[in-house]
Protein backbone atom coordinates (compact mmCIF):
# COMPACT_ATOMS: atom_id res chain seq x y z
CA UNK A 1 0.00 0.00 0.00
CA UNK A 2 1.36 3.38 -1.00
CA UNK A 3 1.57 5.86 1.82
CA UNK A 4 2.73 9.46 1.71
CA UNK A 5 4.72 10.33 4.82
CA UNK A 6 6.34 13.48 3.54
CA UNK A 7 4.48 15.77 5.95
CA UNK A 8 6.25 16.95 9.07
CA UNK A 9 5.08 18.65 12.24
CA UNK A 10 8.13 19.51 14.27
CA UNK A 11 6.50 22.88 14.84
CA UNK A 12 4.02 21.40 17.32
CA UNK A 13 4.21 22.88 20.82
CA UNK A 14 5.70 20.55 23.40
CA UNK A 15 2.49 20.79 25.43
CA UNK A 16 0.61 19.17 22.54
CA UNK A 17 2.98 16.24 22.33
CA UNK A 18 3.31 13.13 24.53
CA UNK A 19 6.09 12.98 27.09
CA UNK A 20 9.26 13.37 25.03
CA UNK A 21 11.69 11.87 27.53
CA UNK A 22 9.56 8.72 27.74
CA UNK A 23 9.19 8.62 23.99
CA UNK A 24 12.95 8.58 23.60
CA UNK A 25 13.08 5.21 25.33
CA UNK A 26 9.94 3.75 23.76
CA UNK A 27 7.71 5.20 21.08
CA UNK A 28 5.03 2.72 21.97
CA UNK A 29 4.11 0.66 25.01
CA UNK A 30 6.12 -2.50 24.55
CA UNK A 31 5.35 -5.23 27.10
CA UNK A 32 8.45 -7.33 26.53
CA UNK A 33 11.41 -6.98 28.89
CA UNK A 34 14.32 -4.86 27.59
CA UNK A 35 16.70 -6.92 29.74
CA UNK A 36 15.88 -10.02 27.70
CA UNK A 37 16.68 -8.10 24.52
CA UNK A 38 20.02 -6.75 25.65
CA UNK A 39 21.07 -10.25 26.71
CA UNK A 40 21.06 -11.14 23.02
CA UNK A 41 23.29 -9.80 20.27
CA UNK A 42 21.46 -7.03 18.41
CA UNK A 43 22.55 -6.42 14.84
CA UNK A 44 22.38 -2.65 14.41
CA UNK A 45 22.31 -3.09 10.64
CA UNK A 46 18.95 -4.87 10.95
CA UNK A 47 17.55 -2.13 13.18
CA UNK A 48 18.69 0.55 10.73
CA UNK A 49 17.21 -1.41 7.82
CA UNK A 50 13.81 -1.49 9.54
CA UNK A 51 13.94 2.20 10.43
CA UNK A 52 15.00 3.24 6.93
CA UNK A 53 12.37 1.07 5.25
CA UNK A 54 9.50 2.29 7.45
CA UNK A 55 10.49 5.95 7.02
CA UNK A 56 10.87 5.76 3.24
CA UNK A 57 8.46 7.95 1.24
CA UNK A 58 6.04 6.28 -1.12
CA UNK A 59 4.98 2.63 -1.21
CA UNK A 60 5.95 0.25 1.59
CA UNK A 61 6.37 -3.41 0.65
CA UNK A 62 6.24 -5.36 3.89
CA UNK A 63 6.66 -8.78 2.27
CA UNK A 64 9.76 -7.68 0.38
CA UNK A 65 11.29 -6.31 3.57
CA UNK A 66 10.60 -9.53 5.46
CA UNK A 67 12.10 -11.60 2.65
CA UNK A 68 15.18 -9.38 2.78
CA UNK A 69 15.49 -9.98 6.52
CA UNK A 70 14.99 -13.70 5.99
CA UNK A 71 17.84 -13.69 3.47
CA UNK A 72 19.93 -11.99 6.18
CA UNK A 73 19.15 -14.94 8.48
CA UNK A 74 16.94 -13.05 10.88
CA UNK A 75 14.32 -15.36 12.39
CA UNK A 76 10.67 -14.23 12.57
CA UNK A 77 10.64 -14.44 16.38
CA UNK A 78 13.71 -12.19 16.51
CA UNK A 79 11.96 -9.61 14.35
CA UNK A 80 8.96 -9.63 16.70
CA UNK A 81 10.79 -9.78 20.03
CA UNK A 82 13.90 -7.73 19.28
CA UNK A 83 14.02 -5.75 16.08
CA UNK A 84 10.54 -4.24 15.89
CA UNK A 85 10.76 -2.89 19.47
CA UNK A 86 14.33 -1.68 18.85
CA UNK A 87 13.28 0.06 15.64
CA UNK A 88 10.43 1.73 17.54
CA UNK A 89 12.88 2.95 20.19
CA UNK A 90 15.15 4.34 17.48
CA UNK A 91 12.19 6.22 16.02
CA UNK A 92 11.54 7.61 19.49
CA UNK A 93 15.10 8.88 19.75
CA UNK A 94 14.85 10.48 16.31
CA UNK A 95 11.61 12.23 17.28
CA UNK A 96 13.07 13.38 20.59
CA UNK A 97 16.03 14.83 18.69
CA UNK A 98 13.66 16.56 16.24
CA UNK A 99 15.15 14.56 13.37
CA UNK A 100 11.65 13.49 12.28
CA UNK A 101 8.13 14.72 12.99
CA UNK A 102 5.09 13.12 14.54
CA UNK A 103 3.50 12.25 11.19
CA UNK A 104 6.51 10.22 10.10
CA UNK A 105 6.73 8.48 13.48
CA UNK A 106 3.06 7.56 13.25
CA UNK A 107 3.37 6.15 9.72
CA UNK A 108 6.58 4.28 10.49
CA UNK A 109 5.05 2.76 13.64
CA UNK A 110 1.97 1.68 11.67
CA UNK A 111 4.26 -0.01 9.17
CA UNK A 112 6.08 -1.86 11.94
CA UNK A 113 2.70 -2.99 13.23
CA UNK A 114 1.84 -4.18 9.73
CA UNK A 115 4.88 -6.46 9.83
CA UNK A 116 3.43 -8.12 12.91
CA UNK A 117 0.32 -9.03 10.95
CA UNK A 118 2.50 -11.10 8.62
CA UNK A 119 4.68 -12.53 11.39
CA UNK A 120 2.21 -13.41 14.14
CA UNK A 121 0.71 -16.91 14.16
CA UNK A 122 -2.74 -16.77 12.51
CA UNK A 123 -4.55 -17.99 15.60
CA UNK A 124 -8.19 -17.25 16.27
CA UNK A 125 -9.10 -14.85 19.04
CA UNK A 126 -11.82 -17.32 20.11
CA UNK A 127 -11.00 -18.82 23.53
CA UNK A 128 -9.40 -22.24 23.40
CA UNK A 129 -11.59 -25.14 24.43
CA UNK A 130 -8.90 -27.63 25.44
CA UNK A 131 -7.80 -27.86 29.07
CA UNK A 132 -4.22 -26.71 28.47
CA UNK A 133 -5.15 -23.66 26.39
CA UNK A 134 -4.41 -20.28 27.97
CA UNK A 135 -7.08 -17.75 27.06
CA UNK A 136 -5.93 -14.14 27.38
CA UNK A 137 -7.94 -10.92 27.23
CA UNK A 138 -5.75 -7.93 26.30
CA UNK A 139 -7.34 -4.52 26.92
CA UNK A 140 -6.33 -1.12 25.52
CA UNK A 141 -7.88 2.06 26.89
CA UNK A 142 -9.95 4.31 24.63
CA UNK A 143 -7.50 7.24 24.81
CA UNK A 144 -4.43 5.06 24.27
CA UNK A 145 -3.01 5.45 20.77
CA UNK A 146 0.12 3.36 21.38
CA UNK A 147 -0.94 0.04 19.86
CA UNK A 148 2.30 -1.44 18.53
CA UNK A 149 3.38 -2.74 21.94
CA UNK A 150 0.15 -4.65 22.59
CA UNK A 151 0.38 -6.19 19.13
CA UNK A 152 3.94 -7.32 19.90
CA UNK A 153 2.65 -8.83 23.14
CA UNK A 154 -0.16 -10.56 21.25
CA UNK A 155 2.31 -12.13 18.82
CA UNK A 156 4.48 -13.32 21.69
CA UNK A 157 1.54 -14.80 23.62
CA UNK A 158 0.23 -16.64 20.60
CA UNK A 159 3.68 -18.06 19.95
CA UNK A 160 3.61 -19.42 23.53
CA UNK A 161 0.34 -21.18 22.76
CA UNK A 162 -2.17 -18.67 24.12
CA UNK A 163 -5.40 -17.61 22.47
CA UNK A 164 -5.62 -13.81 22.61
CA UNK A 165 -8.58 -11.48 22.25
CA UNK A 166 -7.95 -7.73 22.03
CA UNK A 167 -10.48 -5.17 23.22
CA UNK A 168 -9.94 -1.58 22.07
CA UNK A 169 -11.45 1.11 24.28
CA UNK A 170 -14.09 -0.97 26.10
CA UNK A 171 -15.98 0.32 29.12
CA UNK A 172 -16.10 -1.64 32.37
CA UNK A 173 -19.52 -3.14 31.56
CA UNK A 174 -18.26 -4.52 28.25
CA UNK A 175 -15.22 -6.10 29.89
CA UNK A 176 -17.36 -7.68 32.59
CA UNK A 177 -19.82 -9.05 30.02
CA UNK A 178 -16.98 -10.59 27.97
CA UNK A 179 -15.50 -12.21 31.08
CA UNK A 180 -18.91 -13.61 32.04
CA UNK A 181 -19.65 -14.95 28.57
CA UNK A 182 -16.25 -16.53 27.93
CA UNK A 183 -13.58 -18.17 30.08
CA UNK A 184 -10.25 -16.35 30.36
CA UNK A 185 -7.17 -17.43 32.30
CA UNK A 186 -5.46 -14.03 32.17
CA UNK A 187 -6.49 -10.40 31.79
CA UNK A 188 -3.87 -7.88 30.66
CA UNK A 189 -4.15 -4.10 30.50
CA UNK A 190 -1.85 -2.01 28.32
CA UNK A 191 -1.54 1.60 29.43
CA UNK A 192 0.74 4.37 28.17
CA UNK A 193 -0.66 7.39 30.05
CA UNK A 194 -0.69 8.17 33.75
CA UNK A 195 -4.20 9.60 33.50
CA UNK A 196 -5.38 6.16 32.42
CA UNK A 197 -4.50 4.49 35.73
CA UNK A 198 -7.70 5.66 37.44
CA UNK A 199 -9.71 4.10 34.61
CA UNK A 200 -7.80 0.83 34.97
CA UNK A 201 -8.39 0.89 38.73
CA UNK A 202 -12.14 1.31 38.21
CA UNK A 203 -12.24 -1.51 35.68
CA UNK A 204 -10.28 -3.83 37.97
CA UNK A 205 -12.65 -3.02 40.83
CA UNK A 206 -15.68 -3.80 38.65
CA UNK A 207 -14.13 -7.08 37.49
CA UNK A 208 -13.42 -8.26 41.02
CA UNK A 209 -16.87 -7.25 42.24
CA UNK A 210 -18.70 -8.85 39.32
CA UNK A 211 -17.00 -12.26 39.11
CA UNK A 212 -17.02 -15.09 41.62
CA UNK A 213 -13.57 -16.19 40.44
CA UNK A 214 -11.28 -13.52 39.01
CA UNK A 215 -8.47 -14.48 36.63
CA UNK A 216 -5.02 -12.97 37.27
CA UNK A 217 -4.87 -9.34 36.14
CA UNK A 218 -1.63 -7.84 34.84
CA UNK A 219 -0.71 -4.38 33.58
CA UNK A 220 2.12 -3.27 31.33
CA UNK A 221 3.02 -0.50 28.95
CA UNK A 222 4.76 2.84 28.72
CA UNK A 223 3.08 4.06 31.91
CA UNK A 224 5.53 1.93 33.90
CA UNK A 225 8.25 4.37 32.81
CA UNK A 226 6.24 7.42 33.85
CA UNK A 227 5.20 6.79 37.45
CA UNK A 228 5.66 4.46 40.41
CA UNK A 229 3.38 2.39 42.66
CA UNK A 230 1.30 1.37 39.65
CA UNK A 231 0.24 -1.90 41.29
CA UNK A 232 -1.09 -0.09 44.34
CA UNK A 233 -2.83 2.58 42.25
CA UNK A 234 -4.68 0.10 40.06
CA UNK A 235 -5.25 -2.99 42.19
CA UNK A 236 -3.83 -5.38 39.57
CA UNK A 237 -2.03 -8.55 40.58
CA UNK A 238 1.12 -7.82 38.61
CA UNK A 239 2.86 -5.00 36.74
CA UNK A 240 5.44 -6.11 34.17
CA UNK A 241 6.90 -5.35 30.76
CA UNK A 242 7.45 -9.05 30.14
CA UNK A 243 4.56 -11.12 28.83
CA UNK A 244 6.41 -14.26 29.88
CA UNK A 245 6.13 -13.18 33.53
CA UNK A 246 2.39 -12.57 33.12
CA UNK A 247 2.06 -15.94 31.44
CA UNK A 248 3.77 -17.63 34.41
CA UNK A 249 1.39 -15.84 36.79
CA UNK A 250 -1.46 -17.34 34.84
CA UNK A 251 0.04 -20.84 35.01
CA UNK A 252 0.60 -20.48 38.77
CA UNK A 253 -3.02 -19.48 39.34
CA UNK A 254 -4.29 -22.35 37.18
CA UNK A 255 -2.13 -24.90 38.99
CA UNK A 256 -3.29 -23.57 42.37
CA UNK A 257 -6.91 -23.84 41.30
CA UNK A 258 -6.42 -27.43 40.13
CA UNK A 259 -4.71 -28.39 43.40
CA UNK A 260 -7.59 -26.98 45.45
CA UNK A 261 -10.09 -28.82 43.23
CA UNK A 262 -8.38 -32.13 43.98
Amino acid sequence: MATDNSSDDRGLDDDARPDISALASAVISVLNDKADVTAQTIRTSVVHKLVKATLRDGAFNAEMLLNDLKDSRVAPEQIVDIYIPEAARELGVMWSDDAIGFAKVTIATARLQGLLTLLAPPWSAKPAEHAEGVNTLLILLSNDTHTLGPHVATAQLRRMGASVRLLFGPDASTILRVLMDEHYDLVMFSCSRTDGLATVANMVKRIRAGLNVTPPIALGGLVLNLTDRVKEKTGVDLVTRDVKVAFKLCDKKRLTTRSVAR
